[in-house]
């Protein structure tokens, strides 16, 4: 008997072994479609917010997503995937959600013309523009059309009154017809380092989708909206604006683990730097969308690299790092620059950088954007090329003056979106003052006390030398406190300006000061 319970219980385990392969290796939604309950499908490959990243990365744990993964894949990497889903369907199409060009030590060569290279090997179907991807200018953010090998599909933005790029486009699918529609974020044109905008303008993607999607839904069976709104603005669309079946996410580099669906659109997002890569399937019956599934892609495996674009982003990676062998001193401890702090909380690498733009500027108080600290530093030497990784965008010091009512007007802006450090690239870093905030009071209210080094509360009525940077000085994460200030000095850009400040030092090990603490934090 003991023998025939042993059987038992061995062939219990071995069914539910079998039974868990199949849940985790069967699509259900193939299987239903294949006995007709679907009539079609429609496969769409997405990466968003890649920054310019086309090699494979694992060195600097400086990213995160919702799994912490912080291996940067690198675009050759993600032409694997994009090859193997083909072979399932051939005609799935491969989307981005911008924010391409622009955001490592080889897209700053020749303006991203290796991007560009790899982007077209790669093979896209189609993309949207970034606000970043106007950091270059505009007439490179315009050139880009005509050296890709696909279209740039973004209603929104207009020179002299007239649409730069495609507004949408239908490409039809087994005799579908798909409407891809994409727009970049209203203040594009704010959240970039570029200031050559004479005759630019960016029209609200709101009004942009409520004025292009009926003249689409007359063309179209499915309509894909390629987005760099952030996706709190493509849900306001979802509510004013019928029709659209599925938005490919950009701007906060959140990676949807499974879609999420706000009346009868789907919403999914590929976090950002290729961590990722995104797998959107919609299956369709009687012409209409019923289901959407969200697979994620990714691997430590940097063999997997398609070998002819891997050829390319070598060559522009020897050329960054050729740029920036020097080494300039040596870090003892690792220093900080994951995105989900830098935009909540101090960390040693943000403070690093404000005293030497504070001292550099010859300045009281440093205000510095967590938002533009892109990388961490791993304890070791230090070179040009990982400070590049840290700073990545054509951001310069400035020194300005303003009131000390300002500096608490810029704290408040600063910490109106905590706890949502994903969105939140506006979160102040600081040297020269310690401030505290209440996270349960409204925004706008929250700020507690503002304290000089000596002590004292910051005083409202006096004016300050402030160290900060060229993009927030002209306006940038809407810090308006800023654009009619007295500039008093313009320096070097802050990759340098770091720099040089470690090369000083030799060794740097900085620790967290308690330069930013909260009270009550009701809503972490």
């Amino acid at each position: 008997m003991k023998k025939y319970t042993n059987l038992i219980v061995i062939g219990v385990i071995l069914v539910g072994i079998a039974g868990f392969l199949i849940y985790k290796n069967v699509n259900f939604n193939d299987v239903l479609m294949s006995l007709g309950y679907y009539d079609q499908k429609i496969s769409v490959v997405n990466t968003a917010d890649v920054h310019g990243h086309i090699c494979f990365d694992d060195e600097s744990g400086g990213y995160y997503t919702l799994d912490q993964v912080d291996v940067m894949m690198g675009l050759p990497m993600v032409k694997h995937f994009v090859d193997e889903i083909k072979k399932g369907d051939p005609d799935a199409l491969v989307l981005d959600s911008g924010d391409l060009f622009h955001g490592t030590n080889e897209a700053n060569i020749e303006k991203a013309k290796g991007v560009v290279e790899v982007a077209n090997l790669l093979g896209y179907d189609a993309m949207t523009m970034g606000n970043h991807d106007f950091d270059f200018g505009i007439d490179r953010a315009i050139e880009f059309k005509t050296q890709l090998n696909y279209p740039i599909i973004c209603a929104n933005v207009l020179k002299d009154g007239k649409p730069i790029y495609e507004e949408y486009k239908i490409v039809e699918i087994d005799g579908l017809k798909v409407g891809l529609f994409g727009t970049v974020e209203k203040d594009a044109l704010i959240d970039t380092n570029s200031r050559d905008h004479q005759g630019m303008a960016v029209e609200d993607p709101i009004i942009t989708a409520q004025r292009l999607i009926p003249i689409i839904k007359k063309q179209a069976d499915v309509i894909i909206y390629i987005s760099h709104n952030g996706d709190e603005i493509d849900k306001q669309i979802i509510e004013k604006v019928d029709g659209i079946d599925l938005f490919l996410c950009g701007h906060h580099h959140f990676l949807y683990e499974k879609p999420d669906k706000v009346n009868n659109t789907y919403l999914v997002e590929a976090g950002g730097y290729t961590t990722h890569v995104g797998l959107a399937e919609l299956y369709l019956k009687d012409g209409k969308v019923k289901k959407c599934t969200w697979k994620l892609f990714n691997s430590r495996d940097g063999s997997k690299a398609d070998p002819e674009m891997k050829k390319v982003s070598d060559k522009y990676q020897a050329m960054a790092m050729e740029a920036g062998k020097e080494v300039v001193g040596k870090a003892e401890v690792k220093l900080n620059g994951m995105r989900s702090d830098l935009r909540f909380k101090e960390t040693n690498l943000a403070d690093l950088l404000a005293d030497a733009m504070k001292e550099t500027g010859k300045a009281e108080i440093a205000l510095m954007n967590g938002g533009g600290i892109r990388e961490s530093i791993p304890e070791g030497d230090i070179s040009l090329y990982k400070i590049g990784k840290v700073l990545p965008f054509t951001n310069a010091l400035v020194t300005i003056e303003l009131k000390g009512e300002a500096i608490y007007k810029c704290l408040e802006r600063g910490i109106m979106q905590y706890p949502n450090s994903g969105a939140n690239g506006g979160f102040m870093q600081v040297s020269g003052i310690k401030f505290s905030f209440d996270a349960s009071k409204p925004a706008g209210e929250r700020v507690v006390s503002v304290k000089t080094l000596d002590g004292k509360e910051l005083d409202k009525d006096k004016t300050y030398k402030v160290a900060t940077n060229d993009y927030l000085y002209n306006g940038g994460d809407g810090y308006e406190e800023m654009v009619d200030a007295k500039l008093l000095y313009k320096g070097e850009l802050l990759k340098d300006v770091l720099a040089k400040y470690i090369k000083e030092k030799g060794t740097v090990s900085p620790k967290e000061e308690g330069r930013i603490s909260v009270v009550n934090e009701r809503y972490k």
